[in-house]
């Protein structure tokens, strides 16, 4: 007979929980019963450690050992050696590597992760808040500011759907076309965005750029003509802090579009762009060879990739750093930052809070940021010297195959836990939380069971819409899926035009203009309740946070002072209950 237990979640078995400080002393616990002598030993980064027998009581035997984190930010990875006179057993982290309790191995065990970072705070008027994410040429309009640079498709009708490949007259104009979406158009919608209980607004890029989505930067110093001034920014960022909400901005720092003033390949501008000019002063920007080509991001030729560590490159963008706080924004989601050297990051970082460090700096990664690699290397976000925190898909992709019945209330709470106990919890309090994204299909569509559609061609893609059935069933999964990512520690986002009903696969159709005379009011009044009620909710808001599965159900538990309650959600008839 032999029988292990470890637990990396009870602080009974693992004294601190989760992510630690670098140098704080760690006490380990494994219980291991056996009716013959046992010696215990645990493996840190492959060096062994003899554990002490604390206590023996009959045939169960405890075992102890004190050790010091590491004493500079970085990942420990752990498992138990178990040796009695017959055999030798490795105790480590279950197949699905979500931690916790652990489970037996003959050879190979897979290991548990400690995330250690340095002492470091994130934004305090951040946590707590409900977050709005804006396109910024979708959502409303003033009036139509043509651009000086380019010629732009110009939708006259409001509800046109956005144009796909075959629309475009030469391939050379895609992504041309513009709703005229403006920050005057977002100004006048504060009041609105306020009604709904959003504290954050994040806006898709608003810097000069040749495509409607604006992830092909031309200037950074610069806002786009169509969406208004560097006035108009400042007027918004005045009237939203009025309304107890603050901007921040979407920044594209691992490429620029061809079609900009640094590399100026079809010579709009004419400003010593690096394409054309040996002796561009932006030429170190970028990786330009003898033959013309050059390197761009994932081959796409409108979009060269950056140099992101050349001097004069860091310089100018953290310029333009510095001149969006000046104007009243509050912070930065990094695009792509798994494209981004750690050291740009860090010294992004350094800038942003030696001039504001209240400002946050949220970075777009899709999976576990504790333990990301990405070009060959281990990334460094969360230690304490790169990142406030991230957007957290692997949330949205839990509650979502939850409420489709894709996983049991078990592994829900699993995909859960793992990600709040592997992220120091500063960072894991202003999680980006969310449904919807620019990147992924309306939950709405997700929700009624559309998710196969999205390979189909664009033109096919365009008419998937919901029949009666399916938008029923989607309600349901919408009401049930939106509870619980209001219940979740972190930041709750909300994508512009998901309170109205709208529905849409992939680029482009996620990105169809705010339907402002043909909103679902079912679905709107479902958003405005859940949402004003977390926003009014302080356990919900600040409160601790507990989760397990209880016979099939999810229950959360939040506390606040005295105060504490009590959510259950069971995901085969889509109810939630609170108490």
């Amino acid at each position: 007979m032999l029988e292990i237990y470890f637990n990396s979640r009870d602080i009974t078995y693992k004294s601190l929980f989760g992510a630690v400080q670098s140098n704080s002393i760690i006490e380990f616990r494994l219980d291991v019963r056996c009716d013959a002598p046992v010696t215990a030993y645990i493996i840190i980064n492959r060096r062994k450690y003899q554990m002490q027998l604390e206590n023996l009581i009959q045939d169960l035997s405890i075992f102890t050992i004190k050790t010091k984190a590491l004493p500079k930010p970085g990942l420990m990875h752990y498992h138990f050696v178990i040796s009695t006179p017959y055999h030798t057993v490795f105790y480590g982290n279950q197949p699905d590597t979500y931690q916790g309790e652990g489970t037996k191995y003959h050879k190979d065990p897979l290991d548990y992760q400690i995330t250690v970072y340095d002492e470091y705070s994130t934004p305090d008027w951040i946590k707590g808040r409900i977050m709005y994410q804006i396109f910024p040429d979708r959502f409303y309009k003033e009036s139509i500011i043509k651009s000086p640079y380019w010629e732009r498709i110009y939708h006259s009708d409001w509800y046109e759907d956005p144009y796909i490949e075959q629309d475009f007259p030469s391939k050379t104009m895609e992504c041309s076309d513009f709703f005229g979406g403006n920050l005057q158009g977002i100004i006048k919608k504060l009041d609105y965005i306020k009604s709904l209980g959003v504290g954050v607004i994040y806006l898709n890029p608003i810097y000069l750029a040749y495509s409607n989505h604006r992830y092909d930067s031309a200037d950074y110093m610069s806002i786009d003509d169509t969406l208004g001034t560097k006035e108009d920014l400042h007027e918004l960022c005045n009237e939203a802090l009025k309304r107890d909400i603050y901007i921040i901005l979407d920044m594209v720092f691992s490429h620029t579009g061809s079609d900009s003033i640094y590399f100026d390949k079809n010579k709009t501008f004419n400003k010593g762009g690096a394409f054309n000019n040996p002796h561009s002063q932006y030429k170190n920007w970028y990786s330009i060879n003898e033959d013309g080509t050059y390197d761009s991001w994932w081959g796409i030729e409108t979009l060269p990739n950056t140099n992101e560590t050349d001097p004069g490159f860091m310089s100018h963008v953290f310029d333009s750093i510095e001149q969006w706080l000046s104007l009243g924004v509050k912070g930065f989601r990094l695009d792509v930052a798994d494209e981004l050297p750690d050291i740009f990051i860090k010294e992004l970082r350094k800038t942003l809070k030696s001039f504001d460090p209240e400002a946050v700096l949220i970075g777009e990664v899709w999976e576990d940021a504790s333990n990301k690699y990405s070009y060959g290397a281990k990334r460094e976000y969360l230690y304490g010297y790169e990142l406030d925190s991230v957007m957290n898909y692997p949330y949205r992709n839990a509650i979502i195959n939850y409420a489709l019945g894709s996983i049991n209330a078990e592994c829900f709470v699993r995909q859960i836990e793992i990600i709040r106990e592997n992220y120091p919890l500063q960072s894991f309090e202003c999680l980006m939380n969310m449904l919807s994204t620019h990147d992924v299909s309306r939950i709405l569509s997700v929700l009624g069971g559309k998710s196969s559609f999205e390979n189909l061609p664009r033109l096919q893609q365009k008419n998937v819409l919901l029949n009666k059935k399916e938008y029923d069933i989607a309600l349901k999964r919408l009401h049930f899926c939106l509870n619980l990512l209001m219940c979740l520690p972190g930041i709750p986002s909300i994508y512009y035009a998901d309170e109205a009903g709208s529905q849409g696969l992939k680029d482009p159709f996620n990105r169809r203009t705010y339907p402002w005379e043909r909103v679902d009011m079912q679905v709107f009044n479902m958003y405005s309740s859940i949402m004003n009620k977390r926003h009014k909710d302080d356990l919900l808001k600040y409160g601790a946070f507990s989760i397990v599965n209880q016979d099939g159900n999810v229950i959360i538990k939040r506390q606040h002072g005295k105060e504490i309650s009590e959510h259950i959600f069971n995901n085969k008839d889509l109810s939630y209950k609170e108490h």
